[in-house]
């Protein structure tokens, strides 16, 4: 088994791009999609990321930071699952139902175990 890290990106936020019905059945999906992650042992973590980001970058010796988007692409969560390989972590990916609701993106990061793991 290996970890993968799913990053989910938007351009708009479900919390006010949609109406209160269609949040009210977006929730549902959501903890639907969640639930059976977690029954299947395959979820480790998953977390909206609230607004107000800070990106902090060092150029020439300076550090700074600051809001630096330069797209409206926001990330607006994460899910940390263990599976057996990529294409199983896709599929999870694919299965989301954020896909229903709002124009959104998901990476797969496959995680590198640190210490021994």
């Amino acid at each position: 088994m290996k970890d993968y890290l799913l990053i989910i990106k938007t351009e708009g936020s479900v919390w006010s791009d949609l109406s209160p019905e269609e949040l009210q059945r977006h929730m549902e999906h959501g903890h639907a999609y969640i639930g059976e992650l977690m029954q299947s042992g395959k979820l480790k973590n998953a977390n909206p990321i609230d607004k107000g980001s800070r990106v902090v970058v060092e150029e020439k010796g300076v550090m700074k930071d600051g809001p630096f988007n330069e797209s409206k692409e926001v990330v607006a969560g994460y899910f940390h699952i263990t599976v057996a390989d990529m294409e199983e972590a896709v599929a999870i990916a694919k299965a989301n139902p954020i896909f229903k609701d709002i124009p959104t993106r998901i990476e797969v990061h496959p995680m590198m175990p640190v210490g021994g793991n």
